[in-house]
């Protein structure tokens, strides 16, 4: 009886422990360069898959995995609830294409009910160190929003999404999952897409017709999965519709996020605090890994028998694999310093001393710069050689094309021709001349520059 009670208790353990699981759920490497460091977020899961606090005396076991060889590394530190503390950058993803002005979820259409979710989701956000972004897509990716912190703008971006034209419905749905990725590229911390859809990438290509912006060029789903990886970020996939695409669910599983299905309001409003619930209450753990010469490592994290692996990816230094940089990472931020400083001390140009007109550009070529003092009362600019200042390199340019007058009452200068040209990108016969007027005459681009206490001549 007794081995039977030992049993059924080392049974019921065992099971507890089968049914537990704990996911990487995001590598970050932005530190790699300067310290060496790498950021693994994880969330141990317990039976029934919801998030669980780890014991007090757990000790986690990472490795590196090379060439199928499991290389232990040491942990330099393990943070609960990190992201609660240092905040989370999101960016919502909202698809605009045209089912989703066409179709319905429950009792409004569906693109009405996206909105709702996320205002809604906006509202509840009640941690001052998250930030959020909004962008949305069909044919093409529209950014709305920056990554920030909640105001009234987020609202009127919400409201200003309108239904797409017939050849704006498309669904980009890959090719806008790597923009948004390198739009949150920048930012360091906990990062997560929340992408909704309500079907599968649909490109515009389809149509027969090469995309506005891409051509023929096509992106598939390995192209957003690669992008995720190298950055760092994590993607949630909310399905909403009958219509789901299944590798979208493998880009957010071999990204570190998971995938929803919602079928009514209520639902979508709860995944996405779901989402941001799961996403504070996971660790932090920070090692130093191994340099070697490949782009790619796996890692492989191991607790209480349960495992994970994922991929990160290593930055590389002006094209080269280099060990950390340290302080020599600053070079090229010093040298950029003393550059612009530089630009600021020293003047490359030298002021006009008197009035003068320079040529920039004749016809379709750009010039040295010619410099032409106004010396005399009349200037002429010409293709003739008797011209005060010869256009080589324009056949639209005439002998004598325009002419610069000198008032010595007034002290202006005056341009006139008998055809039309531009100043300052408007349509003129005759102007009064400004310092940094800017003249076309049919491509031949000339500024005029005075100094700013002229005396008459």
């Amino acid at each position: 009886m007794k081995r039977l009670t030992i049993s059924i208790c080392l049974l019921l353990f065992f099971s507890v422990l089968w049914g537990q699981s704990v996911e990487i759920t995001q590598i970050e490497n932005r530190s790699l360069l300067v310290d060496g460091t790498l950021d693994i977020y994880f969330l141990p899961r317990n039976e029934e898959g919801e998030p669980r606090v780890l014991p007090e005396n757990t000790e986690p076991e990472l490795f590196v995995v090379d060439g199928g060889k499991r290389i232990p590394q040491r942990i330099l530190s393990l943070e609960q609830d990190a992201p609660r503390r240092q905040g989370i950058s999101f960016l919502l993803l909202i698809d605009n294409s045209g089912s989703m002005h066409d179709e319905y979820l429950g009792n409004m259409l569906r693109f009405e009910t996206a909105r709702f979710a996320v205002d809604q989701f906006l509202q509840d956000i009640d941690n001052p160190l998250d930030r959020i972004g909004l962008s949305a897509f069909n044919t093409f990716y529209t950014p709305l929003i920056p990554v920030s912190q909640v105001s009234a703008q987020f609202e009127a971006a919400l409201n200003s999404i309108q239904r797409p034209s017939r050849e704006n419905s498309y669904t980009e749905l890959y090719r806008s999952i790597q923009q948004a990725a390198l739009d949150l590229a920048d930012y360091r911390g906990r990062r997560a897409i929340i992408v909704l859809s309500d079907g599968e990438n649909f490109p515009y290509t389809l149509s027969g017709n090469p995309h506005p912006l891409y051509g023929e060029q096509e992106f598939d789903h390995q192209d957003a999965l690669k992008t995720l990886v190298d950055e760092g970020i994590s993607l949630y996939a909310v399905h909403i519709g009958e219509t789901k695409d299944k590798p979208l669910d493998d880009i957010a599983r071999e990204s570190g996020g998971r995938s929803f299905t919602a079928e009514d309001r209520g639902n979508l409003m709860n995944v996405y605090l779901t989402i941001r619930d799961e996403i504070q209450q996971e660790y932090r753990l920070r090692f130093r890994p191994p340099y070697r010469g490949s782009d790619v490592h796996t890692v492989e994290l191991e607790i209480e028998d349960q495992t994970s692996v994922a991929d990160y990816y290593v930055p590389h230094f002006l094209g080269k694999y280099a060990s950390p940089l340290g302080w020599l990472v600053l070079i090229p931020l010093l040298i950029a310093a003393g550059l612009i400083a530089l630009a600021f001390l020293y003047v490359w140009e030298k002021p006009a001393m008197e009035a003068e007109i320079n040529l920039l550009a004749a016809g379709k070529n750009f010039s040295p710069r010619t410099r032409v003092n106004l010396t005399k009362e009349v200037t002429v600019i010409g293709a003739g050689r008797n011209a005060d200042m010869t256009i080589a390199g324009n056949p639209a340019m005439r002998e004598s094309h325009a002419t610069i007058v000198f008032d010595r009452n007034s002290g202006n200068y005056t341009v006139s021709a008998d055809a039309e040209f531009r100043v300052n990108n408007r349509l003129k016969k005759s102007h009064t001349l400004k310092s940094g007027d800017v003249l076309d005459f049919d491509g031949t681009t000339v500024v005029f520059d005075r100094p700013p206490k002229h005396k008459k001549t």
